[in-house]
């Protein structure tokens, strides 16, 4: 399952290893592909990330196939609204961080930030519902297995995507160096 998920994350990550003088080129002339591509893609990470909760969720929680089977559309609801809340505090954060970057107006940061704060507590929300909803069909032994088992796929993911990523760009004039 870790090869399935590392797999997905390098397909999302297009020109990720591109020797610098290519990359603008080529992200030039894949620009349009790309947007075209991002809800396949999206699409395509998300059912991975689904498949991976359902099967921690079966290993972890320890239920039975009948309950699984009322729970699983609780996973999947949750994985849903989560990718739609992480677009929108992803897209939040951008704002804000352009609005603090260009000097924006005190009313300008006043609005994103309370989208971003709006995001954060949608997030906390999601999470709270899917426990509700769960919960009632566990006992409090698998109630704490599902709270370690978001934690510890959340670290899960966040380690392969950090696996992928390529190491930062070192800057083209690095600065000099002065003697001692």
């Amino acid at each position: 399952m870790r090869r399935l998920a590392i797999g997905l994350l390098l397909a999302t990550l297009p020109n990720a290893y591109v020797l610098p003088g290519q990359q603008q080129n080529q992200q030039e002339k894949q620009r349009p592909a790309n947007r075209a591509n991002a809800p396949i893609r999206r699409a395509f990470v998300q059912d991975a990330i689904l498949g991976f909760y359902v099967e921690q969720f079966q290993k972890q929680a320890e239920v039975s196939p009948d309950v699984f089977a009322k729970i699983l559309p609780f996973i999947q609801q949750f994985i849903k609204d989560r990718f739609e809340i992480s677009q929108r505090r992803t897209r939040a954060l951008n704002q804000l961080r352009q609005a603090v970057t260009r000097g924006a107006s005190e009313e300008d940061l006043k609005r994103v930030v309370h989208d971003f704060d709006s995001a954060d507590r949608d997030v906390q929300g999601n999470q709270e519902k899917f426990l509700s909803n769960v919960d009632p069909f566990l006992n409090p032994r698998q109630q704490a297995r599902v709270r370690l088992l978001q934690i510890n796929a959340d670290n899960r993911l966040r380690q392969m995507l950090e696996a992928v990523q390529p190491p930062p760009a070192a800057p083209a004039n690095p600065p000099p160096v002065q003697p001692n």
